[in-house]
């Protein structure tokens, strides 16, 4: 009896994200979060709903964001592009920068998008090997260290679809045999 009124809920919760009228957030005794009409709504919980489309990076930051708590769910999309690299690359014992700048390495990757014979693959190579590190360090650090590091739907909203971006080119990459 339970279970179709939380799914019911859900489904209710999506629809309103999706038409764009989350602002204020009342927390339910169930697994997600009711977003309510608010006077200020700017229209980002509806590109939200629209562009972010990952199941990884969804399923993390959806509730986070609507309810506005902005850094962890920034926070939670890079840990998503970070387990879902060490997981392909079957690389568990590093992360971060590290991780990033052995996986993709220019020279000998563990992931890689082409056999890099002209120089526009090395550059792909290498600018996304500097981007997914880069990405560690001067985002997801910061917003796991810091407290309220993000504090702008718009900008959580920014660096929530760089970090899909990052994870959808990781799962195009080919692993080394």
């Amino acid at each position: 009896m339970i279970i179709p009124v939380i799914d019911r809920l859900r489904r209710f919760q999506e629809y309103v994200l999706e038409l764009g009228l989350s602002q204020a957030v009342l927390a339910l005794p169930a697994p997600r979060m009711l977003a309510l009409t608010g006077p200020s709504n700017d229209g980002s919980s509806a590109v939200f709903a629209r562009t972010v489309t990952e199941p990884e990076i969804l399923e993390t930051t959806r509730d986070l964001f609507a309810s506005g708590h902005y850094s962890r769910a920034v926070q939670e999309a890079y840990k998503a592009v970070e387990k879902f690299v060490q997981l392909k690359a079957k690389k568990n014992r590093l992360s971060g920068t590290a991780l990033k700048q052995n996986v993709f390495s220019a020279e000998s990757p563990l992931l890689f998008w082409s056999e890099r014979k002209r120089i526009s693959e090395e550059d792909e190579q290498k600018g996304y090997m500097m981007l997914f590190a880069g990405a560690m360090l001067g985002i997801r650090n910061p917003v796991t260290h810091e407290f309220n590091w993000v504090e702008d739907r718009d900008i959580a909203l920014e660096l929530i679809l760089f970090a899909q971006h990052l994870l959808r080119k990781a799962k195009l990459a080919k692993a080394m045999p």
